[in-house]
C-alpha cells in the first residue's frame, strides 16, 4: 500500500493503518497496552510534525519503528532504575522494621541507652586534652579522690577542679539531648 505521508487525508489513512501494528511492536516489549499506544501516537505524532526536517527519500516505516524502539529501550531503562530504587527502599525499610522490633524485643532498654551514652561519652572524652582526660577518668572511672590525683601528679587542687569541670562540661554539651532520658532510666539508682 503506498501513501503519500505529505497531505493529511493520506498520513491519516496511514495512521490508521500502521497505528496497531506498532502498538503491537511496541506492547511486546513494554508490557503495558497504554504505554504501548501512547508511545506509538507520540512517534507518529512526532514524525508528522517534524517530515519536512526529515529527509524526503527516508523510509518512514523504518524511521517509526526505529523512533518505537528507542521509546520502548528508555521507558525499559528507566523501568530498570524504578526498580532499583524500590528494590533498594524496601531492603532499607525492612532492615529498619527488624531493628525496631529488635529494639521492642530487647527486654532491657537500659543496657541499649547505656551502650549508646558509653559511645557519646568516650568519644567526647577522646576530644579532650590528654591531662583533662586522665585526671576525669582517674576521678569518675577509678574512684581516685582529687587530692589523691593532685599527690600523684603534683599539682594543686585547683587545677584537678579545673580540669574535672573542663571535661564535666564537654560531656554535659555532648549529652544535653540525653539528660532527660538519663533520669528516666536511671531515676530507680538516683
Amino acid at each position: 500500500m503506498s501513501f503519500d505521508v505529505n497531505s493529511e487525508l493520506s498520513f491519516g489513512r496511514f495512521y490508521n493503518t500502521y497505528y496497531k501494528r506498532f502498538v503491537r511492536y511496541a506492547f511486546y516489549y513494554v508490557n503495558d497496552q497504554q504505554i504501548a499506544e501512547d508511545m506509538t501516537h507520540d512517534a507518529i505524532l512526532y514524525y508528522w510534525e517534524n517530515k519536512k526536517s526529515i529527509s524526503s527519500d527516508a523510509d518512514v516505516l523504518g524511521y517509526l519503528l526505529l523512533t518505537i524502539r528507542n521509546k520502548c529501550l528508555n521507558y525499559l531503562k528507566h523501568l530498570r532504575v524504578e526498580n532499583e530504587y524500590s528494590k533498594q527502599y524496601v531492603e532499607l525499610c525492612e532492615w529498619e522494621i527488624k531493628a525496631r522490633i529488635m529494639t521492642l524485643e530487647e527486654a532491657d532498654y537500659s543496657k541499649i541507652f547505656m551502650k549508646d551514652i558509653m559511645d557519646i561519652i568516650t568519644s567526647s572524652l577522646k576530644k579532650l586534652p590528654r591531662q583533662t582526660r586522665d585526671i576525669f577518668i582517674q576521678n569518675r572511672f577509678q574512684n581516685k579522690s582529687r587530692k589523691e590525683i593532685a599527690a600523684d601528679m603534683g599539682v594543686s587542687l585547683q587545677k584537678i577542679d579545673y580540669h574535672i569541670n573542663k571535661a564535666n562540661d564537654m560531656l554535659y554539651r555532648d549529652l544535653k539531648d540525653y539528660l532527660p532520658l538519663l533520669l528516666i532510666f536511671l531515676g530507680d539508682i538516683l
